[in-house]
This record gives C-alpha cells, structure tokens and sequence, in this order.
C-alpha cells in the first residue's frame, strides 16, 4: 500500500515515513537525529558513559599484558573492542550529521516525487524489506544483550535459591580495575553501572547499523526505480502520430531517467564517503571481537560461566560483521539488477539521441556502487566469507599458542 496515497499529504522530513519512524527514538535517545537540538548533549552523556567503563577497562588491559595474563587479556579485548566500535559509530555519524540530513531531506524529495510519479510501490518494496532486516537485526543484537547481562546473575540467584555453605564465586560483567577500590566488594554497584554501559553500547550500535539499512535500501530502492521506468518509457513509446513530437516526449522521459540515476549515485557518493574509515575501523575491531572470544570460549569450557558469556559475545561479534556486510551486497545486486534492466530494455526503439543518453548510463552500470572500508575492503558477503575464514585461523593459532 501506498502509504502517500493514503492520506494524501505533504510529508516535510523523514519520520512522517513509518518505516523510518521506527527508528527516530533511537536516534533521539543516541543524540544521532541530524534534526534533533539538543543532540550535543546526548552525545557527551552516552559518550561519558561509555567512558566511564572504557578507563578501567583499558587499566585492565594493560595490568593484564604487564603481568602477562593471557586469559584477562583474551577477556578484556573483544569487551574493549565493542566498546571502541560503538565509539566509532557515533562519532562518525555525528560528526558528518550534515552529510546525514542532507541524505534524510533528499529520502524524502524522492518519496514525494516518485509518489507524484505512480512508482513509489517499488521504492517502498525494497524499504520494508531493509525495515524488516533492520528489526530483525535490532532484536537479535538487544536478545544477545539481555543473555549477556544476565550470565553474571546466575551466581547470586543460585544462593538465594539454592544456597551453599559458602558463596558461590561471582563473575562480573565486565574486567574492570577501578584502582582506588576493588569491584569485588562492591558487586552490585559495579554490575548496575557496567550493565548502564553495556545498554549504550549495544544501543548504539543497532541505532547505526539499522539507519544505514535502511539508508542503503533506499539508495538499492532508486536503482530499481530507475530500471523500472527505462523498461516503462521503452516499451511503451509515444503514441503521437507527430514523429517530432514523439521524439521529444521520448527524449524528455529517458532525460527524467538519467536525472534519477545521477540521483542514485550522488546519494551513493555521500554515502560512502561518510562511512569508509568507520567501516575499516569496525572490521578490524569485530575480527578482534571474533578470535578473543572464540579462544576464550574454548579455553573455558571447563568454567560454564565464562565460557557462555563468551559464546554470546562471539555470536552476537560474528552477526554484527554479517550484518556490516549484507547491505553493501544487497547494493551491489542491485546496481547490477539496474544493468541487466537497461540491457533488456527496448533502447533500440528509441530516437539515436535517446540512445546515446541510455549508451551513458550503461557505461556508469559498468562499475556497480560498492560500499568500501577506506577503498580497501569491499563490503560484500564474499568478503565476509573471507574475513571469517581469516577469523578461524587466528583462532586457530592462538589455541596452539595457549596449549
């Protein structure tokens, strides 16, 4: 359903789109709405929380490679790389938020125009599937999280309901040296502020990767659109009995073609270049994220507790690379979708001058949009095979290293 064609309004920026909408409450609660006023203070508050646990992390880290502690070192790595990469993640849209409200303003020009062209169903096809990728990557991410911070609550539920002679050992959250005090004395008190820092992050993080989705679906959704009406104009050529005005009209409609690809590719250009470090900086992190807790989780299968959190952590590690990499495939297969559109077009039917507009766009169709970290990495579910892979034979060295 047509969701202009259901009232028939104006819809001055993106929210009033339901499949956009959904998103808005986390983008105010991250302080990553391009529109939002206050959103500079959000940011320091999440920021700071995420410090807050970032610091004794990192004291952590570096007690453990002083004493040379391997298995705090394993434990504090993937926590720390989440960590940074949720950083990353709001840094990097908050910082080009101009970038991102001129992509929001230009999302929702393109749904009022194709809405007045009769071709919105398409776009709106592609965006309710980039919506429905997004939720279900959102809830898989915050299920991760729940199990995450409720693995450290298994002790001291286990002396409540089926109490010892003694505590049970407790493992918290997070490895954390807060150097003044000792985190063990003050379980509780830790646990609730690692756990407010583990929601930011993980909150951060699902925010992101879902705008750019649906961002990404949008962008697929405008190549589809513009195949679409070259196969419409081509097919269907003018029925004027007048050759020359024939020709113009044909011209004119092929014209408004090419502007909506050029269309396509700036929001693409914005698009990439926006995210080309971050995505090299998330690569590395979820790589470090994926081996440490692999190992950490082999290594301690003989203590149930550590080795669950673990597996968690490496699922929820892996997911979040798959999900980095799909939207960059779905683009790709769609920029292709757009040429196998102009080569099964009737462009032959058309005026010579048409022609060479269309023999223009055919050659751009050459070279498929692809997202990238920093020109170097092409984000395709190819290359997430491959950076996988990779994956496993670290993992597999540091398990012959440790035994």
């Amino acid at each position: 359903m047509d969701v202009f064609q259901k009232t028939g309004e104006q819809y001055p920026n993106i929210y009033d789109i339901p499949y956009y909408n959904m998103i808005k409450k986390y983008l105010r609660f991250v302080g990553l709405d391009p529109h939002q006023k206050n959103g500079l203070i959000t940011v320091i508050i999440m920021m700071t929380s995420i410090t807050t646990v970032l610091i004794p992390m990192s004291i952590a880290l570096y007690e453990s490679l002083y004493t040379k502690n391997l298995d705090v070192m394993l434990e504090c790595l993937p926590h720390l790389a989440a960590i940074v990469t949720s950083f990353v993640k709001i840094m990097n849209v908050y910082l080009n938020r101009e970038n991102f409200r001129k992509l929001f303003d230009s999302i929702t020009k393109e749904w009022q125009q194709l809405k007045l062209s009769q071709d919105l169903y398409i776009l709106e096809e592609v965006t309710i599937r980039g919506s429905k990728l997004a939720k279900l990557y959102r809830n898989t991410l915050m299920t991760f999280m729940v199990l995450f911070l409720f693995v450290p609550l298994i002790s001291p539920m286990m002396d409540i309901f089926l109490p010892l002679n003694e505590t049970r050992p407790r493992q918290q959250l997070l490895n954390v040296n807060y150097v003044f005090f000792d985190s063990r004395n003050y379980f509780f008190c830790v646990y609730l502020q690692l756990s407010w820092a583990a929601i930011v992050v993980s909150i951060s993080i699902v925010t992101v990767d879902s705008l750019l989705m649906l961002i990404v679906h949008h962008n697929s959704g405008l190549f589809i659109v513009c195949g679409h009406q070259i196969q419409k104009k081509t097919r269907h050529l003018s029925s004027f009995t007048n050759e020359v005005m024939s020709e113009h009209y044909t011209y004119k409609q092929i014209r408004n073609c090419v502007i909506m690809h050029n269309k396509a590719i700036d929001f693409y250009d914005i698009l990439d270049e926006n995210n080309r470090i971050s995505y090299m900086i998330q690569i590395g992190l979820t790589m470090i994220g994926i081996t440490t807790t692999a190992v950490q989780t082999v290594i301690n299968l003989d203590r149930p507790g550590i080795s669950i959190k673990s597996a968690v952590l490496c699922g929820a590690n892996q997911f979040h690379l798959f999900m980095l990499s799909l939207p960059g495939q779905i683009l790709v297969d769609h920029c292709t979708e757009l040429t196998k559109q102009l080569y099964g077009s009737t462009w032959y039917g058309v005026p010579v001058k048409t022609q060479k507009m269309l023999y223009m766009m055919q050659i751009r169709t050459r070279s498929p949009c692809t997202l990238t970290a920093c020109g170097l990495y092409q984000m395709n579910i190819e290359n997430f095979g491959t950076t996988f892979k990779t994956c496993i034979s670290y993992i597999t060295m540091m398990l012959s290293l440790k035994g």
